[in-house]
Parts: C-alpha cells; structure tokens; sequence
C-alpha cells in the first residue's frame, strides 16, 4: 500500500517545528490502517498468532492481565492493542506499542519461514512500512522516526536525512554492531531525556568505532585508550589520507576536542554540590557530531580498504 499524493499535502507549509508530547489521534488511525494493510497479506492464525504475541509482550511490560481489564467481552488480540493504542495509551506506551509491532513486521518473513519451511511472498514489504511510517510522522510533525527497528527522537527532519541515516547505514553490519548499538542507546536516551547519558553513548560509539577500525587494520592500541589516543593511532596510520591533511586540517580539533570536551564538560565527571542539566540541544548537537564523525570515519576506512 501507498500513501497517495494530495492536494493538501502538496500545499501544505513545510515542518518548522516538531512534537514531541503526544500522537494526534488523525496519526493514530494512519498507524493502524498501515498495520492493517501489512497483516491482511497474511494467513488469519499467522497473523493472529504475532498479534497474541504482541499483546502478551505489551501486558506483560505495562504491568496489566490484558490490555482490557475491564473488558469481559471476547475479543481478539488484535482488537485488543489497537484499541489500547487509540483510546488508552500514554505516549510512551504508544512509542512502544509501534516499536513492537514493527518489531514483528520486520521479522514477519523470517519467522514463517522457520515456522513453515518456505518463503512468505509479500506484496507490501517491512521496508515500506518503515518508510510508511516515518512519512506519517512527518506529516503530522511528530518528531519521531523507526531507525533500525528502535522509536528515536529527531529534532531536524534535515540533520536526520544527511547525518544521522547514513551513519546507521555504515553503521549496520556485522563489524560495527557495537557501535551501532551504543549509538541506538544514545538515540534512546535522548529519547527520554536522559541528556547526560546520551553524552556517554556518544563518545563511546566514537571510541568502539576507531578501535574496530584498529582491529579491521591491525593498528595497535590499548582497550583503555581515550578518543584522543585513538585519534592518534588513526593520523599516524593515515586513515585520513595523506594529500587531504590540508584539506581536513580541523578535523582532528573535531575529532579530539568537539565529541570528548562535550562530554567531558557536560556529562562525564562528578556534579559536586551543584547538579548539572544537560541542554536536550547540547544533547541534539551531540548526536549529529557523532553521526557526521563516524560517517566520515567508516567512509574512510572503505577507501583504505578498497586500494590494492
């Protein structure tokens, strides 16, 4: 299924500025017709099967018998979380309620497979859900999107295309699984406001990225090396080539001072006797640093790699 192009939409303002606070009920519906459009490709006890699923998943994290409790009715499960999702659920427990369901839908495929021993035909893909539902946030200017099967938090629709999207693209293989999850983690702190550790996050991510990259060429280093030591080892290994020093000459301030001194400042040592708050846009700022940086590492890397 696709979402169509409308006179409204086309003469719509553009997004200048997102929400946070609540999914209007107009999303809502949207979610639930995609899910719906998904699912109905699907054989009735399969697609009842994942949905008893998802419901005992969400009454069990939510703390609830059913999602229903004071439903004596019969219903299916199916009926059960959409309607908590429209009529009942807190934005988080919404967030949530998407996150698991597509959580689902992306490994709708792989799990007939195991179950029935060949490949489930589908018209509408997982994939095109996912890009489904981040339109739909957009449109209604909510500022959230389903990067790698995790709700984050985006506060630049622009920042999120050119940066964020491509480090996780980099960042989604087998090799840099570690940094990919610290940077999921960030994104997931950042979420919830929990500014401070998204700073850790980020550093880490930076960290864990160049010591793979260490280990891909066979650079020594020490596991307890800080980002500016392995900003080093990558100079002097010339991960940056050598005829773009001049070129890439503020890099290493980047690389050395804007990641680590941020959170160095704002969320790596002790309050003392005053209890510091973390800005969400130092927080904000910091994740797209780290995107950019990393980006343009694993890029690096690529190229080094690909000359004989």
């Amino acid at each position: 299924m696709s979402i169509h192009d409308l006179y409204s939409k086309r003469n719509k303002k553009p997004v200048d500025v997102f929400t946070y606070y609540e999914l209007p009920e107009k999303l809502k519906v949207q979610i639930v017709h995609l899910w719906t459009n998904f699912f109905a490709q699907l054989h009735e006890d399969y697609r009842e099967e994942i949905w008893k699923a998802v419901h005992s998943i969400l009454s069990e994290e939510f703390g609830k018998k059913t999602l229903l409790e004071n439903d004596l009715r019969r219903f299916y499960d199916s009926y059960r979380v959409k309607f908590y999702f429209e009529q009942k659920a807190t934005l988080d427990e919404s967030l949530d309620i998407i996150e698991t369901v597509f959580k689902f839908i992306i490994k709708a495929k792989e799990i007939y497979q195991q179950r029935n021993y060949h490949e489930l035909r589908l018209h509408y893909q997982p994939e095109q859900a996912i890009k489904d539902l981040n339109t739909r946030f957009l449109e209604n200017a909510v500022g959230f999107a389903l990067e790698q099967g995790q709700i984050i938090r985006l506060d630049n629709e622009l920042l999120h295309k050119e940066a964020t999207i491509p480090a996780f693209n980099l960042l989604n293989s087998t090799t840099f699984k570690n940094a990919n999850d610290e940077f999921l983690s960030a994104h997931e702190h950042f979420r919830f406001n929990r500014n401070k550790e998204c700073l850790a996050d980020c550093l880490k991510t930076m960290e864990t990225t160049m010591k793979i990259i260490c280990n891909e060429n066979g650079w020594s280093y020490n596991q307890n090396d800080t980002a500016k030591t392995l900003v080093d080892i990558c100079f002097k290994n010339k991960l940056i080539p050598e005829y773009l020093r001049t070129q890439f000459s503020s890099i290493r301030a980047v690389l050395e001072s804007g990641i680590p001194t941020l959170r160095n400042k704002l969320g790596g040592h002790g309050q003392g006797t005053q209890k510091i708050k973390v800005p969400d846009h130092f927080a904000n700022y910091m994740l797209h640093l780290t995107a950019t940086t990393v980006y343009f590492l694993i890029s690096c890397q690529k190229e080094i790699k690909a000359v004989p």
